[in-house]
């Protein structure tokens, strides 16, 4: 160990008190290592804090040896991910394809109270390159090879029935646990690290499996009715108390959608807390519980509306009928390209009964050189599996390839630069609708094809008024606007806070209610001006019944953090380099709104959200309004090319990431987030949906 490596991990040793004196009972783990050829100065880890709630942070910069050294406060097992800071990030969430990727696969390790691991990365990027010793490194070595393995896993939810689904879900399992009993023979686990991975492997399969209901109705637009009774029986092989689990990311997921599930359900006889199914001694009670389908009016702010049970019924029966798959010609204006209403018909008819893709129609599989044999044999297999796929990127990966071991179709690409991503993102097909349907079986001529090919790529989300006859429930305009504004929010609102908070004081108990309520009041402080409001309603309850101060303590933190941006806040000054290298300010726009945008070129739903901010654009033409787009584009090049390419408007400046000071005073950690701050520089509201009409309502109301 060299003197400049010594002094600083001496440093980082003396000052541990400091380090953990909020926490009386945690105890440290101390992270050292180094990096051959890195590309960045900093690094920063992020781990769980003693309390399991939220994520804390550690920044690190290497010495001129490129070492580094730090001490985390944590009181039990926890994972912990390092990124790049600056320069050429390689660690982030990409979402591409549909699907949330790791990208390059990230420097992941698990440390304990107690732990002094050192890390040695032999290659400037975080891919296979890092090696782990000391006490209990043998569970990050596990970790190391768990990763490429099993993640990212993805499930395709169109036309995915029910016995495909648990057959993929219960292998995964099942190959999951199996992997970690032959890896305890080659490695010394900890206890602490079997009982992480065991609750971890659990509960993400009970996730997937509470999930599957919603999911399938998101991939298909209706429910699916063939799901037994019995199925939920699954509640019954896991518990859902189990302290051992805070702390997992999918244990509170399931929570989560667990509540909600039992939340839209008649009460059942009462039982003994912490069980939401039938327990082991009550085994088919469950299939006695009369069952109702998923209601529009029960799930969403619909129900706030004061509207008559009539009409509430007439409007779910509505739903359930009409509004769930759209019809071609709702998407469509097939009238502006003079079709009869006969041939408009045929049309929805057609739309209706198309047949699913192909995998070759999705992805271009060319692209990783296989032949048209090839391609036939993996669209057989993607269809025989359940249509499910993944994707890995990784530095390591010479050329693109395709791998179906064990059943589970996976991508396997390589990325040697940040601009690879465009590369990628080519790789994914974007299919016409002439390519989907036949329209020439209903005699239409190539410029007509050509024409409904151009509007059904730009088509714009569908109202809810637009889906259903919702004047024929004799409501007033008024209340369809209402209705209409809502849906656009999220047409299905699952996070109901006040009933999940309550139920989860009727079936938890222990440490893990009071760890569970403290997560919901803080998502709720982070949820916008609604839930923030009933957040802080149910903040004084937990407050009273809460005995852990450092769920407490947590909560007010974030409350802390949250108030500083709620409407009539200053917003944060900030000023950043617009597309000619000149400083833009957000307070040279005083006398006018601003509509704060913070996007990034390889951010989807960003792109996707263009059309609407087009529309608020037009809609506020000849009033003063800026446009200040903030992109935490890393790669420069990549921002300035995704303005041109999608023809964005307004002023346009770029912060370095998500990790910038602009990102953080604007509590940004997802793409799309958006701010109007008004003529004074206040900020008049977060909308966490861009509901076009709300959003030139609300700047029309502030002028």
């Amino acid at each position: 160990m060299t003197n400049t490596y010594g002094s600083i991990l001496m440093a980082i040793l003396m000052a541990s008190s400091c380090l953990a004196s909020t926490q009386s009972q945690s105890s440290v783990a101390v992270i050292t290592g180094e990096v051959r050829e890195p590309t960045a100065r900093e690094i920063t880890f992020s781990y769980q804090p003693p309390s399991a709630i939220g994520s804390a942070e550690e920044r690190v910069v290497l010495d001129s040896l490129n070492r580094f050294a730090c001490e985390l406060p944590v009181v039990r097992g926890t994972l912990v991910r390092g990124r790049y800071e600056g320069g050429q990030s390689r660690w982030q969430w990409v979402q591409w394809l549909g699907a949330v990727l790791f990208d390059s696969s990230p420097l992941v390790f698990f440390v304990e109270p107690g732990d002094s691991l050192h890390v040695a990365v032999e290659e400037g990027f975080f891919g296979p390159s890092y090696s782990f010793s000391g006490p209990n490194a043998d569970n990050s070595r596990l970790i190391a090879e768990w990763l490429p393995r099993f993640y990212p896993f993805r499930l395709d939810y169109e036309d995915l029935e029910l016995e495909d689904f648990k057959r993929q879900i219960d292998q995964r399992r099942q190959d999951q646990f199996e992997f970690l009993t032959e890896r305890r023979e080659q490695y010394a686990l900890s206890p602490g690290f079997i009982d992480y991975a065991t609750a971890y492997f659990n509960y993400g399969w009970a996730k997937l499996m509470i999930s599957y209901p919603t999911n399938y109705r998101f991939a298909n637009g209706h429910r699916n009715r063939a799901i037994p009774p019995e199925y939920y029986d699954f509640l019954q092989e896991i518990p859902l108390v189990d302290e051992k689990a805070i702390g997992v990311g999918n244990y509170h997921t399931f929570l989560e959608r667990t509540l909600d599930w039992a939340s839209e359900r008649p009460k059942p006889p009462r039982r003994p807390s912490g069980s939401i199914g039938p327990l082991p001694s009550e085994r088919g009670e469950l299939g006695e519980v009369p069952r109702r389908s998923w209601q529009l009016s029960e799930r969403s702010e619909i129900a706030n509306l004061e509207l008559s049970e009539e009409t509430l019924a007439q409007l779910d029966a509505l739903y359930e009928k009409e509004g769930q798959r759209p019809k071609l010609s709702q998407m469509v204006d097939l009238s502006a390209v003079g079709l009869l209403l006969a041939t408009q018909a045929r049309l929805d008819s057609i739309y209706e009964k198309k047949r699913p893709l192909k995998l070759s129609e999705m992805f271009d599989l060319s692209a990783v050189g296989l032949s048209q044999t090839t391609q036939a044999e993996l669209d057989s297999f993607f269809e025989k599996s359940g249509r499910s796929y993944g994707f890995t990127s990784s530095s390591k990966e010479k050329v693109a390839r395709v791998d179906t071991t064990g059943g589970v179709l996976r991508f396997f690409l390589p990325v040697k630069e940040e601009r690879d991503y465009e590369q990628m993102e080519s790789f994914s097909k974007t299919l016409k609708l002439s390519e989907q349907v036949d329209l020439s079986a209903v005699g239409l001529s190539s410029a007509v094809q050509y024409q409904l090919d151009s509007l059904y790529e730009h088509r714009q989300p569908l109202r809810l008024s637009e889906k259903i006859n919702l004047s024929g429930l004799g409501l007033s305009d008024a209340i369809q606007a209402q209705l209409d504004s809502i849906y656009a929010k999220g047409e299905w609102t699952s996070w109901n806070f006040s009933k999940r908070y309550d139920l989860a004081k009727e079936k938890l108990e222990g440490r893990v209610l009071y760890w569970f309520l403290a997560e919901e009041v803080i998502s709720g402080f982070e949820s916008g001006s609604e839930a923030f409001a009933l957040a802080h309603r149910k903040w004084k309850d937990f407050q009273e019944i809460n005995p852990h101060p450092e769920y407490t303590e947590a909560v007010q933190a974030a409350l802390n953090k949250a108030l500083k941006l709620q409407p009539g806040q200053l917003a944060p000054e900030f000023t950043l380099d617009d597309l000619d290298g000149q400083p833009v300010s957000l307070s040279q726009f005083k006398g006018q709104v601003v509509l704060l945008d913070f996007w990034a070129s390889w951010c989807g739903p960003c792109i996707s959200d263009l059309p609407g901010l087009r529309r608020i654009k037009k809609k506020t033409t000849d009033l003063p309004v800026v446009f200040l787009n903030v992109s935490i584009d890393t790669d420069e090049s990549a921002w300035r090319e995704a303005i041109d390419k999608h023809e964005i408007k307004g002023v346009h400046v770029r912060a370095n990431g998500f990790s910038s000071d602009v990102a953080k005073s604007y509590q940004v950690t997802g793409i799309p987030s958006y701010y109007l701050v008004d003529l004074q520089g206040l900020i008049l509201e977060n909308p966490i949906i861009l509901d076009t009409d709300e959003i030139v309502a609300t700047i029309e109301k502030s002028l």
